[in-house]
């Protein structure tokens, strides 16, 4: 790409809300250190800025080697949530309009390269407000992490509905997947109403035109759909850059599944109240309460059915592997649920797929679910269960490991 000739005067805060992730978080902000200056950007214009939420686990050891290798540390003595977070992160920095803005959960990996496509694209595009990468688990860049939809009234009830009926949850998640295909095959830019929270890049003039980078009133989920929703009110574009790859080491920063009485569940239900009420009104969130109440009254067989039926490999210490009917250029869908109605995507061809070790260590110690479909029929081209009985890895990407690191194949 080519350097931006006022590359020399920009300059990045990068905010990042740490809640028992430590560890990842002094990955996170050494690989975007890392990244920054092989750029060629000065160290003193970049601005790193992680803020601890009240940390139940002591966090002190990485909080301490974070503010020795240059960054700054904030220590809030209460949880005031994500987007409180951010805001007291950002209330840290200074910058003038064209300097950038960088959301990042601390759970994050840049890989080499990552970097220059979303600081290139939203400087350019004056039009667009919010840039943000593909993800993946693993350093294979292997796994798509999924392809979040707008929340609205009819999808939030669509997908309700699909967990509890086959044909609704066949439709939708024909939906998703068709959604998903190009967002997970983007090898450059492309227009989208809803990008990932777990990575953004925006320009200072376009917070300061907010008049706040996240709505506090949001403790955990959902204010990044806010913000998205803020920024297209306000006319700008929301973009997808494919060129740009990163790791997210999938909820090592949030846990896998929050139990239905944790502290996150909680918040999560009241920003999702908070969300439905300030863009659809009161009657709106009254139409969500409804359906989730409907929803949690169905008998517990009727919820996450298979779409059809599914082969048991049963456990798996070793790489996960199947053998396909055909050869063929295929998708592997997988899943934690198997109404596939949230799922990651890898490419592949030939009449088998074997997962990578790379892969593999990023997987929890969980059951999963995945099926395959050819990617020029459309055909499923079978349906798998298993569960992966070796622990999951819980140690962050260490640059020693990045050192023989190539790009993979576009």
């Amino acid at each position: 790409m080519t350097a931006n000739p006022n590359a020399s005067s920009q300059r990045l805060a990068a905010l990042l809300v740490n809640y028992n992730s430590g560890q990842y978080a002094e990955r996170c902000a050494a690989s975007l250190a890392d990244e920054w200056a092989a750029l060629g950007r000065a160290r003193e214009d970049l601005e790193l800025v992680i803020v601890d939420n009240a940390s139940p686990e002591d966090q002190e050891q990485y909080l301490v080697r974070i503010e020795e290798a240059g960054h700054k540390v904030v220590r809030s003595p209460e949880n005031l949530g994500y987007a409180g977070g951010m805001n007291l992160g950002l209330e840290q920095t200074s910058g003038g309009p064209t300097d950038l803005v960088a959301i990042l959960n601390p759970d994050l990996y840049f890989l080499p390269g990552s970097l220059e496509p979303l600081v290139q694209y939203i400087t350019e595009n004056k039009d667009c407000g919010a840039v943000d990468p593909r993800a993946f688990i693993d350093p294979d860049c292997a796994l798509n992490l999924p392809r979040n939809l707008l929340p609205t009234l009819v999808d939030h009830t669509w997908m309700a509905l699909a967990q509890v009926n086959l044909m609704a949850c066949r439709a939708y998640s024909r939906l998703r997947l068709k959604k998903a295909m190009p967002w997970w095959s983007a090898n450059g830019p492309m227009d989208a109403d809803m990008l990932s929270g777990c990575c953004l890049f925006l320009r200072r003039e376009v917070v300061e035109e907010m008049g706040q980078l996240m709505d506090p009133r949001y403790p955990l989920y959902y204010e990044d759909t806010d913000l998205f929703r803020t920024l297209k009110s306000l006319g700008y574009r929301l973009v997808h850059q494919g060129a740009s790859r990163v790791l997210h080491h999938w909820s090592r920063s949030t846990g896998l599944v929050g139990s239905g009485d944790s502290e996150a569940m909680r918040r999560y239900v009241v920003s999702q109240k908070q969300y439905y009420t300030k863009f659809y009104g009161r009657l709106g969130a009254a139409w969500i309460a409804f359906v989730n109440g409907a929803l949690a009254k169905c008998p517990d067989s009727w919820h996450n059915r298979a779409m059809f039926p599914m082969e048991d490999l049963g456990d798996f210490f070793e790489p996960v592997e199947v053998q396909l009917p055909r050869s063929c250029r295929y998708l592997v869908e997988m899943g934690m649920a198997p109404n596939f109605l949230l799922s990651g995507g890898l490419f592949g061809e030939g009449d088998r797929w074997v997962c990578s070790p790379a892969t593999w260590q990023w997987f929890f110690q969980a059951k999963y679910y995945m099926r395959v479909l050819d990617r020029d029929t459309g055909d499923v081209l079978g349906a798998w269960t298993f569960t992966k009985s070796a622990p999951g890895r819980n140690e962050p990407m260490q640059a020693v490991e990045m050192e023989s690191w190539t790009a993979p194949p576009a």
